[in-house]
């Protein structure tokens, strides 16, 4: 694999030519930070694998720092951006918490409909988290766009969030509401 390759085709002929297959691109992408998304049409393409660092793009795309919440939710934090830059991002945060919602309130359906059909066939239903938060959106952005997120995780309570994007997808419409909404943020 590579890391931020540019020159996807190029450099992949001339691996074919030395019967070296290139496996994958790595390269940074989220919903705050969507500069490199052409990667994803050219990863695919070319059959490699699009790893994706820094999906969260440092805490800025999980939709926890707001205009209106610039700590987190820390008691007695500091902002850990700018002003400025989440006001800027106000529309896409909100769109984030409205996807996150519907998000939910199809994984619950979905769930119920699932139970029903496992009940009497095969045991116990599969566990699949309905608690779904902007990080786990913005994780499942990167997912629905083609590309493997490399999450950074400090600590247990961030490892359950990011396992808590597993179990789910985005669709479309989804996915299409949050390009509308980065869209207008200019990202």
């Amino acid at each position: 694999g590579i890391t931020n390759g540019g020159k996807l085709r190029k450099l992949a002929r001339a691996l074919e030519d030395q019967d070296v297959q290139l496996t994958s691109n790595t390269f940074e992408f989220s919903l705050t930070s969507r500069k490199n998304e052409k990667m994803f049409d050219a990863c695919k393409l070319l059959g490699i694998i699009p790893l994706v660092t820094n999906p969260l793009n440092g805490g800025l795309a999980s939709g926890v720092y707001t205009a209106t919440n610039p700590s987190g939710g820390q008691a007695g934090g500091a902002a850990k951006f700018d002003f400025k830059v989440l006001d800027k991002l106000q529309p896409l945060h909100s769109v984030q918490e409205t996807v996150a919602d519907r998000v939910r309130t199809r994984v619950i359906r979905e769930m119920r409909d699932t139970q029903e059909r496992y009940k009497s066939r095969y045991g116990p239903p599969p566990k699949i988290n309905t608690d779904i938060t902007t990080t786990q959106v913005a994780i499942n952005y990167v997912i629905a766009k083609g590309g493997v997120p490399l999450v950074e995780v400090d600590s247990p309570r961030q490892a359950d969030e990011v396992l808590g994007s597993l179990g789910w997808t985005l669709n479309d419409e989804e996915v299409d509401m949050l390009d509308a909404a980065a869209s207008l943020c200019k990202l």
